[in-house]
Formats: C-alpha cells, sequence, structure tokens
C-alpha cells in the first residue's frame, strides 16, 4: 500500500505584520518553512497579493545567485539554486560522481551569508557574504516563500517518480524467480556468504530489495562487479534484512531482549548475522546509516541496536587527509539512537592489502578469526562504555553460542 502523500502547499510571502490577514483568511504557519501557505493551489482572493510573483519590490541582487556562483567557483556540483534556510546540506563536488564530500548553509536574515565545507580539502570552512545591501523585509519575504515553493515542488515531484519507481520495483523482483546463492551468483560466490532473502538476475548479478520498516520495497540494488540502483528510487531509510529465524516478525514483545545488528555492505552484514546469528539491517552504505538506525529505532523502540563498522583507514592518510567515513558514520549511527559501535581492528598488513569491513576480514582469517575479532571488538566496546552496558548482553550470548 502506497504511502500517505503530504499535503499539497501554496507558500506566500508575509510580512509580519500582515500576519493576522493571513490567519483570518486561513493561512498556516510552516514553522520548519518558516513561511505561511494554503493548502492545495487554489489561493483566496484576499491572500494573492501575498504569492511571490505579485510583489512589486524586486531584490537588488538575488543574493541565493551570487552564493551559488560562490559555491561552483569553489568546486561544488549545484543544481539550480542553494537552500539558504540556515541549514547544513551535503553536495558534491565537480568530478565526484553522486560522492557528498562538501557541504554549505547560507542565511537570508540581515546581510546575505553562507559558508562552505570541503571535505577533501581544508577543514575550516570558506565565508561568503553579499556585496550588496541588507534585503529589505519584503524582499526576504518573498526569497523565503520562493524557496519553499520551489522545495515543496521538487519534494513533491521527487514522491511521484518514486513511488513509479517503487512499482517498477516490485514488477522487476516479484518476475525474478532464482533465489541468490553461491552457485548462481558470481559476488556471493567471490565474498563467500550465502544468500538470504536476495535474488539473482539473468546476468548472474546479486538482486538486493530496499525495504522501508513495514517490508514495502521502494527500489532495488543490483551488484555485480559494481552496484548499482534503479533510477529515480528512493533510499534514504530504506534497508534489507537478514532475518531468517523471524525474530523481528515478534521482535515487539521482546523488550530490551531483542538486539539488532546495521551495517552498510550486504556481505558485512551476511558474515555478521553468520557468526552471531542475530537479525541483522543492510543499510547499503555508511550515508544510509543514520536514517536506516533510526527507522530501525521507531519500529523497535527498546531494542539494543549494534553498528557493524566499515574502517576507511586509507582516507586519512590520503593528502590532503578524509575523515575516516566508515567509523564516523558508524559512530554518528550509534549517537543518534543509543547505539554501539563494533569496528573491526586490522593488522598492518591487512591494511595494505585494501582490508575495510568484516567481511575482508573474515577473507583474511576465516570464520573462526572473524568470531574471534568480533568478540575483541565486543569486549573493547564494554570496556569503553564501563558504565550503562547492563543492556549489550545479545552479541556476547550469541558469540558464546558459536564457540
Amino acid at each position: 500500500m502506497a504511502d500517505k502523500q503530504p499535503i499539497q502547499k501554496t507558500y506566500l510571502a508575509v510580512p509580519y505584520e500582515q500576519r493576522q490577514i493571513a490567519d483570518e483568511a486561513g493561512a498556516l504557519w510552516d514553522k520548519k518553512a518558516k513561511a505561511w501557505f494554503v493548502k492545495g493551489t487554489e489561493v483566496p482572493d484576499t491572500l494573492k497579493q501575498f504569492l511571490p510573483e505579485n510583489q512589486q519590490e524586486q531584490p537588488r541582487e538575488d543574493p541565493r545567485t551570487a552564493f551559488a556562483n560562490f559555491l561552483r567557483d569553489n568546486g561544488a556540483k549545484l543544481q539550480g539554486l542553494p537552500e539558504m534556510d540556515g541549514k547544513w546540506h551535503r553536495i558534491a563536488l565537480a568530478g565526484d560522481g553522486k560522492e557528498t564530500n562538501a557541504s554549505y548553509r547560507g542565511f537570508l536574515d540581515g546581510v546575505p551569508n553562507g559558508q562552505f565545507k570541503n571535505f577533501k580539502g581544508d577543514e575550516v570552512p570558506l565565508q561568503w557574504i553579499s556585496k550588496g545591501d541588507g534585503l529589505t523585509q519584503q524582499e526576504k519575504h518573498r526569497l523565503v516563500a520562493e524557496a519553499a515553493q520551489n522545495r515543496e515542488d521538487r519534494e513533491r515531484e521527487r514522491a511521484k517518480e518514486q513511488e513509479t519507481t517503487a512499482k517498477r520495483a516490485f514488477g522487476i523482483w516479484t518476475n525474478l524467480k532464482s533465489w541468490a546463492t553461491p552457485d548462481n551468483c558470481p559476488y556471493l560466490a567471490r565474498k563467500t556468504v550465502r544468500g538470504y532473502g536476495v535474488k539473482v538476475a539473468d546476468d548472474g548479478r546479486m538482486v538486493v530489495p530496499l525495504r522501508d520498516e513495514n517490508g514495502r520495497i521502494w527500489s532495488l540494488q543490483f551488484v555485480g562487479d559494481d552496484k548499482i540502483y534503479l533510477k529515480n528510487g528512493r533510499k534514504d531509510g530504506l534497508f534489507h534484512t537478514i532475518d531468517p529465524g523471524k525474530d523481528l516478525e515478534s521482535g515487539r514483545d521482546k523488550g530490551d531482549k531483542l538486539t539488532i545488528v546495521i551495517g552498510e555492505g550486504y556481505a558485512t552484514g551476511a558474515d555478521v548475522h553468520k557468526a552471531t546469528n542475530l537479525p541483522t539491517a543492510i543499510a547499503f552504505d555508511g550515508d544510509n546509516l543514520v536514517a536506516t538506525a533510526k527507522a530501525v529505532r521507531e519500529k523497535f523502540p527498546k531494542a539494543n541496536l549494534l553498528i557493524a563498522a566499515d574502517d576507511d583507514h586509507h582516507l586519512p592518510n590520503r593528502n590532503p587527509p578524509l575523515p575516516n567515513k566508515g567509523l564516523k558514520c558508524a559512530q554518528r549511527a550509534a549517537e543518534a539512537v543509543g547505539g554501539k559501535v563494533l569496528a573491526p581492528s586490522f593488522t598492518p598488513a591487512e591494511k595494505e592489502r585494501g582490508a575495510t569491513d568484516w567481511n575482508d576480514l573474515k577473507q583474511f582469517r576465516g570464520e573462526k578469526g572473524l568470531l574471534t575479532a568480533l568478540r575483541d571488538s565486543f569486549v573493547q566496546m564494554q570496556r569503553e562504555q564501563a558504565r550503562g552496558l547492563g543492556k549489550e548482553k545479545g552479541l556476547g550470548r550469541e558469540l558464546e553460542r558459536s564457540r
């Protein structure tokens, strides 16, 4: 069943001193966008004067355009105008594909200004300040309303595209008849892991469904030599579960006796699940760990959540150095949901050969070595979190059973 679609909004540029007119005419205040709006596209005659296109005063310089030029001049890959709502927005750098290795935020209050962070370069944000005078209140209200309307329109269009992709994904998934195994799927054979709830395409690629917390499929990941997703599909907060024991189906009644592992990639999740026998959620990449952890936490508010981290130890050694994305994403996810991080520890030789995740560790040390490393990581986690660790028993019990 499709998710309930949000109401359509038409935003208005209402000056503060005229807010009572808007309120009495039925307009509503959007706290997030900090702008007035009416439901739907029909605007009462009393409120048409507040439509952005009906504002007579035009800004001497649109600060969004100036800030956009600043971002592009410093390497940002920006489509359209930037969001100037005071919040940080992740963005790609030119030539980096879909990787979001930069971030910006902009302000319209007073003299328009903004900041830009390039995570591949200097950690100190670059500063931008508008060369023009500060915006008048009318200009500010107009720009805020325009930005809110553009964001609303983009989100609505994106929701439509994601809904279309979800239907396509369901059709493709239903028509795939074979479950993936190491015998028919080169990826599983190469990673030496089993197939848990994944199928195989005609060309041998593993197909992984991206589901929400209610089990609905929104998109598909195709895994072979590379990993690709259906175009215009949703990913944020979606995951794939490895749960052959059906623990999650009755998990609401288990309270804090339920322990769930969350990891980035399929191979890591499959290995950790096999070693621990714990239900596992695959977030697909580090950028989706926080959203996945929050979705799992909402579904299972009392469960113990363990984040099986990747260790991108090579990134801090680059010139210029980059953050260890795998560890940082895992730490952010754990902090967001009150979970704990299970991080692999590699030898210098393993690092030299490119090991970054739990599956890599198993490839070098075997399944017994993986068990030992998981126990060591669990003990280290207990030492670092000496206080308040009463809940983190699920993994310890399962590891003891695996001896």
